[in-house]
């Protein structure tokens, strides 16, 4: 087969749709079919926090995981600047125009694979259009191998726009399937969904229609919550039984949690989806008259937390806390936090649901007497 035709047939290969480990895969292997090398790598993902984890490597055509990848920002393992790098029209990288070799070996992904398989030579492929960096993929050669050179370069450069293509259909694909399996679990969607892979104990997906997701803001500040309010509803929904408290996330309460178990859309894990809705609404007429401060205390009252958490994050006094707590008590009609938290979640009498049945939460004073935070 000609040159011509194997970059027809690789353009062609890279933008057929299939699962996200699947398009990895047809990466490293367009790749390899244009340009010949033992090893191969792909990342993919527009979140430079998560994207270096999201990969694939080959190496002698077997699969190798990328070591070391929790908590390595993809700018970081590979020494780029994202908005640099996607700033330019160029896509295709011989190393050694990069950085030198010694600088190259002491980044985290050279560091780790480079030296223990002899990959000491690589040619890079920014996947970037329109300013958005959607990952990075790569060749690799031994030192006995001959040397990439810019006409191997310039293959993968013809080869990038069929990959970017092939990324952003790719990035469609998994938000409608993994929209769709939430759908399924949930019957709803609404407010703020998270994945969150019960075995390893980590948020895999996150949506929100309105307002979008940034990961580095709306989720990795709080996983730790989310996984632990996804157990606690889990553990609760089990046991045909409301939680003491609404499961504490600083920006909304907890509305439905389904679980998702074995779906091939998240690689068949013990999966949950957790549904989140923000407690303070815009057109909640419960709020209309409050001021900024009162929304703020009503907000975290509702979320769970004790008077002292909610005097820490508001920086203010517990004696200002519950001076404010008393004025806003008496402007939305109610004297407790459970009546708080049934009005503003449900401000509709004939409304109904688990999260009407919550009972006042057991960490404060405020279980008992005027709920005042006294």
């Amino acid at each position: 087969m000609s040159d011509e035709s194997l970059m027809e047939s690789a353009q062609l290969q890279v933008v057929q749709p299939g699962s996200r480990a699947s398009f990895r895969r047809r990466i490293i292997d367009t790749m390899r079919s244009v340009v010949g090398a033992p090893g191969a790598f792909v990342c993919f993902g527009t979140q430079d926090v998560r994207a270096y984890a999201d990969s694939t490597r080959v190496v002698d055509g077997q699969p190798s995981p990328i070591r070391a990848a929790d908590g390595v920002r993809l700018t970081a393992a590979f020494g780029f600047d994202a908005k640099s790098v996607a700033a330019t029209q160029r896509r295709a990288y011989l190393a050694d125009e990069l950085y030198p070799e010694s600088e190259r070996m002491r980044l985290p992904y050279f560091a780790e694979h480079a030296v223990g398989d002899q990959m000491t030579q690589a040619l890079l492929l920014f996947l970037h259009e329109g300013g958005v960096l959607f990952g990075i993929a790569g060749l690799e050669r031994r030192a006995s191998d001959p040397p990439f050179t810019n006409e191997e370069a310039q293959k993968l450069e013809r080869l990038a726009p069929f990959c970017v293509a092939g990324a952003r259909a790719q990035l469609a694909y998994d938000e409608l399937t993994r929209e769709a399996a939430a759908l399924r679990a949930l019957g709803k969607i609404k407010g703020t969904l998270f994945i969150v892979d019960r075995d390893r104990q980590a948020v895999v997906w996150a949506i929100d229609r309105e307002r979008g997701v940034d990961w580095e803001q709306d989720v990795l500040p709080i996983e730790k919550e989310i996984i632990q309010a996804t157990e606690q509803s889990i553990g609760a929904r089990a046991k045909n039984e409301a939680l003491p408290t609404p499961p504490r996330l600083p920006d909304g309460t907890v509305m439905g949690v389904a679980r998702i178990d074995g779906d091939p859309v998240f690689g068949g894990a013990r999966c949950a989806v957790l549904r989140v809705e923000p407690t303070e609404k815009a057109n909640n007429p419960v709020l209309e008259g409050l001021s900024r401060r009162e929304r703020e205390i009503a907000r975290l009252l509702v979320a769970g937390y004790s008077g002292v958490n909610v005097a820490a994050i508001s920086g203010l006094s517990e004696n200002t806390v519950r001076t404010y707590v008393r004025r806003l008590y008496l402007k939305v009609g109610v004297s407790n936090r459970a009546d708080l938290v049934r009005k503003l979640v449900s401000p509709d009498p004939k409304s109904s649901g688990p999260v009407s049945q919550i009972a006042p939460p057991p960490d404060s004073s405020l279980v008992a007497g005027d709920d005042t935070l006294d």
